[in-house]
């Protein structure tokens, strides 16, 4: 799903380079995810990593959760699975790669809205939570999520690479 960007449409220009990272993740999301299959999504390629599938659950869950942020509270699938930074688990069962895929084009167009919808005033709130940029405003929280996402899609794209030895293309 591509999100088309029209900076003459938001209603403030500071979300405007948060916007275009979220934009360019949408692709890049399911870009890393291409020829991955089901059981390679659930390979660990160590002790000390995540599986695939648990990275991409957890972008998506974050992307709720961005939009609970900005003013949008949406139903998030996957409530509860990764709050308090809650660890890969080998006992857990976690959703399927279409499942995933599935809710992420859900959310896409929902964030892309509340993105475009977002006042300067309620940027300027204080953030829901300590984040690493320094800016302790809802903002800031933005900003630093915009970054989280596209971390986490780097390491699908590594994973992507070991294990159908293709590039995640742009």
């Amino acid at each position: 799903m591509e999100m088309t960007i029209e900076t003459t449409k938001t209603k403030t220009p500071a979300i405007y380079p948060s916007l275009l990272i979220f934009k360019l993740n949408n692709r890049l999301f399911l870009n890393a995810l291409e020829g991955v299959t089901e059981e390679q999504s659930k390979i660990r390629i160590s002790e000390h990593s995540n599986p695939l599938i648990w990275i991409a659950a957890h972008t998506v869950w974050a992307r709720y959760n961005t939009l609970n942020f900005l003013g949008n509270p949406t139903e998030n699938p996957f409530k509860g699975r990764f709050d308090n930074f809650k660890p890969f688990d080998t006992k857990e069962v976690y959703p399927t790669l279409e499942k995933v895929k599935s809710e992420w084009e859900k959310a896409s167009p929902l964030l892309k809205e509340a993105l475009h919808a977002v006042t300067d005033e309620h940027l300027a709130g204080p953030a829901p939570f300590k984040n690493p940029t320094g800016d302790s405003t809802i903002g800031g929280t933005i900003v630093f999520l915009a970054q989280h996402e596209s971390y986490d899609i780097g390491q699908m794209a590594y994973l992507k690479k070991y294990f159908t030895k293709e590039a995640m293309k742009y």
